[in-house]
């Protein structure tokens, strides 16, 4: 009878520790990282109870690296729709800024004498830098939110780096067979969360202690090493706006630079920053100092009514960020350089309709001062004279293709003098009335100087781009939540808890445990009437 309620008590207790582990595992129905968990009972004898957590570690690598995967397309798409909402929205982009000027320019042209077509074109070219500037400083806020973003789950990944460690030195106190299940799901867990961040290689070692190290290409990057972990810093780069290095604090304080960050939303953000932050920064500026270098260079070759030449319409600043300190040199009407310094009048008894006309910038270590005045006197198709000062001096091989170039000045004809035309060019005292500079500034938007493309076309094929990474970056992203809810499937098929094989397990292990306990009640009242009867 002994034996009968000892086996007995013992079943009971053994089903009441699995029907514990099926309310645990239906209370934990929603908890992330939890494994279902299970008991299995042997019997020689009496019941021997074993618990374990439904467990594969190939689906639980695998979904780590699904995880990592997925992680890495979110900021992608975050930081270009950030982008696309700043540059390519009506409010937002420079196109009209560039219509605006240019379209004021031609107005200036068209009326040179006009007080307001003057104040409109200086308007315009304001608001011109004031745009670029804007944009300019809300691409260094994005900028500066990526770098922030970055040192923040740069310091997540420590944390779980410690955290693991922490949990290494709970798991080797304890044998690899009994290790409770709460703590391996909680090592599982963490390793998760670190997939997350970056793209992991994990080792696992016979007592279940995790080792971790950074992916490829920094496999020699030990986050975790059984119970000892290291950590990454963030660093700015000296005399580079809003750049940052990550370092590896390695042993005895050691640091070494990191190239980049695979995977995960910290390789994520580094790839958002190198491909469609930084060259979006990189052509803004670049663009910026062509235009005004251009501008400034056109402007300085015309005359203000104010009799000045070689003035700039713009500052660039000091340093390389050019759109930032993109600013209006001009303040006054009054200093537009809308004439040509020079002008050129055809004598009364040339050929009709033969058209010259002057352009600068032949010389380039010209002074900034206005030419003197020169004749010029053809004696034949092919031949003609310069008299400046009433010093005359004779040329040969004149091609109308050519021109004639007298220091900084060209002298253009739209076809062939013939033998005694003469134009006299003098001083544009004042600049009145004369667009000749001023259309010239007009024209430089059709110039193709923005790396062979017109400013327009440059500024709308780097919106392109965005855009392209944009709608790249949706489809991978969806590839990749496809591969994470199957590799999620495939776990929870494995891990999960699912309640209807729950209720049956409760329904089952409830029959046998009031059965045992049925048995150890038997068990017990038979012994006491043998007792009763002295046998």
């Amino acid at each position: 009878m002994r034996d009968l309620l000892s086996v007995s008590a013992s079943a009971t207790q053994s089903y009441k520790r699995a029907l514990n582990a099926v309310q645990t595992n239906i209370s934990n129905l929603n908890t992330e990282g939890y494994s279902r968990q299970k008991v299995s009972i042997t019997s020689t004898g009496e019941s021997h109870t074993t618990l374990t957590r439904a467990h594969d570690s190939f689906a639980e690598g695998a979904l780590r690296s699904a995880n990592s995967s997925l992680e890495f397309e979110q900021p992608a798409t975050d930081y270009a729709r950030r982008l696309l909402n700043l540059v390519g929205s009506e409010s937002g982009s420079l196109t009209t800024a560039f219509d605006q000027f240019f379209s004021s320019a031609k107005q200036l042209a068209a009326n040179p004498s006009s007080a307001s077509s003057r104040q409109d074109f200086l308007s315009n070219a304001g608001y011109l830098t004031a745009r670029v500037n804007a944009v300019a400083s809300e691409l260094q806020e994005i900028s500066a939110d990526n770098n922030a973003e970055v040192e923040y789950r740069i310091n997540q990944l420590n944390g779980f780096s410690s955290q693991l460690a922490v949990v290494n030195e709970e798991l080797a106190d304890f044998s690899g067979a009994n290790v409770p299940p709460a703590l391996l799901d909680k090592r599982d867990l963490v390793l998760m969360k670190m997939s997350g961040l970056a793209k992991i290689d994990v080792t696992i070692s016979e007592k279940g202690l995790a080792s971790v190290s950074l992916a490829s290409p920094n496999g020699s990057v030990a986050l975790v090493r059984n119970t000892e972990s290291k950590t990454l810093s963030v660093s700015p780069v000296t005399g580079k706006k809003n750049m940052q290095q990550i370092k590896y604090i390695g042993g005895a304080g050691v640091s070494a630079d990191l190239t980049t960050v695979t995977g995960g939303s910290i390789g994520g953000l580094l790839s958002a920053k190198s491909s469609i932050i930084d060259p979006l920064v990189s052509k803004l500026n670049s663009m910026t100092q062509t235009l005004a270098t251009r501008l400034n260079e056109q402007h300085a070759q015309g005359m203000s009514s104010l009799g000045v030449v070689g003035a700039n319409m713009f500052s660039l600043g000091s340093d390389t960020n050019y759109a930032e300190n993109f600013t209006l040199a001009l303040t006054s009407s009054d200093q537009i350089a809308a004439a040509g310094r020079l002008k050129i009048a055809p004598g009364a008894s040339n050929s009709e309709n033969l058209r010259a006309t002057l352009s600068y910038g032949e010389n380039a270590s010209w002074g900034g001062t206005v030419e003197g005045s020169f004749t010029i006197t053809f004696s034949s198709p092919t031949a003609y004279s310069v008299t400046t000062g009433g010093v005359t001096t004779n040329y040969t091989g004149f091609n109308v293709n050519n021109g004639i170039v007298i220091g900084d000045v060209k002298v253009n004809f739209d076809r062939v003098p013939a033998a005694s035309d003469t134009f006299a060019v003098t001083s544009n005292t004042n600049g009145i009335g004369d667009n000749s500079n001023i259309t010239r500034i007009s024209e430089i938007s059709e110039e193709s100087i923005f790396e062979s493309k017109k400013l327009r076309d440059f500024y709308i094929n780097e919106i392109g781009k965005v855009s392209s990474f944009n709608n790249l970056s949706k489809m991978s992203a969806e590839a990749k939540q496809a591969v994470y809810d199957n590799a999620m499937t495939a776990k929870d098929k494995i891990s999960g808890v699912n309640l209807d094989e729950e209720a049956a397990d409760l329904i089952r292990l409830q029959q046998a445990y009031m059965a045992t306990a049925k048995a150890m009640q038997t068990a017990s009242d038979i012994f006491q009437q043998l007792l009763r009867i002295g046998i």
